[in-house]
């Protein structure tokens, strides 16, 4: 699993981060919300490059539907994890909100 976390379009640095092969803990480099950020600009970064692919197919600009269709699977599935990882650290922070002093 730690393999596929590493492959992931998402974010490589929080891929070490989790498998503990590197990241903020070990370097003191970036922190969580440094990681964080870079997670939703590169999604965004995958969502933009899927409408420029799927706007290039319309117009007659790419002919290669395969590779769009990829580009857009690939943004798709990188919101999804985005989404994902948003609710899990929702459901921590309720967690966390809930316990008794």
């Amino acid at each position: 699993m730690i393999d596929a976390l590493q492959n992931s379009p998402i974010n490589p640095a929080a891929a070490k981060l989790i498998s503990g092969t590197g990241g903020a803990a070990s370097t003191g480099q970036s922190g969580f919300a440094d990681m964080l950020k870079q997670s939703i600009d590169q999604v965004s970064r995958l969502q933009q490059d899927a409408s420029a692919a799927v706007e290039d197919l319309a117009t007659g600009k790419n002919e290669d539907v395969t590779g769009v269709m990829t580009a857009v699977e690939k943004a798709d599935l990188a919101f999804k994890t985005l989404l994902a990882i948003r609710a899990k650290l929702m459901d921590a922070y309720n967690e966390v909100k809930n316990m008794p002093l």
